[in-house]
């Protein structure tokens, strides 16, 4: 009965995601797609990409394969100069793309962190000591 609740819940979190590996991307900034062509403009369908971040070019961060019309679409986690190659058959492309940059990325203030969890600690001990005092009125029986 638990395994037929879990496949419930599973089950439909699988069929909301595109693909699995959009599953992993939970900490991506910015969605890239990048289409890749051959050197006389037709698209680069199923090929082998690898991405690298930027300031590494040496390490693969993200590999996939392009669709029918030479698209791969990848999250990127930090703004900054991404690399992505793709092979096939002989052919190879390779594109720089400029991640973010425009705008500063938004972030929660340090006062407003600190300032949310001292609300939580006053409620804490405010409930806390009401639920003692309502025990200390209870007549024992």
């Amino acid at each position: 009965m638990k395994m037929l609740r879990l496949a419930a819940l599973v089950l439909p979190a699988l069929l909301l995601c595109k693909s699995p590996a959009a599953a992993l991307d939970l900490f991506a900034t910015h969605e890239v797609t990048v289409q890749f062509a051959t050197a006389d403009g037709k698209p680069l369908a199923d090929a082998d990409v690898n991405v690298y971040a930027p300031g590494d070019p040496t390490h693969v961060v993200k590999t996939g394969k392009t669709d029918k019309d030479g698209k791969f679409q990848f999250g990127t986690d930090r703004d900054g100069l991404w690399t992505a190659e793709a092979r096939a058959a002989g052919e190879v492309a390779r594109a720089t793309i400029r991640v973010g940059g425009d705008q500063p990325p938004e972030r929660v203030s340090p006062y407003w962190l600190i300032g949310g969890l001292l609300v939580l600690l006053v409620i804490a001990v405010w409930y806390r000591s009401l639920r003692a005092r309502m025990r200390r009125g209870r007549p024992r029986g």
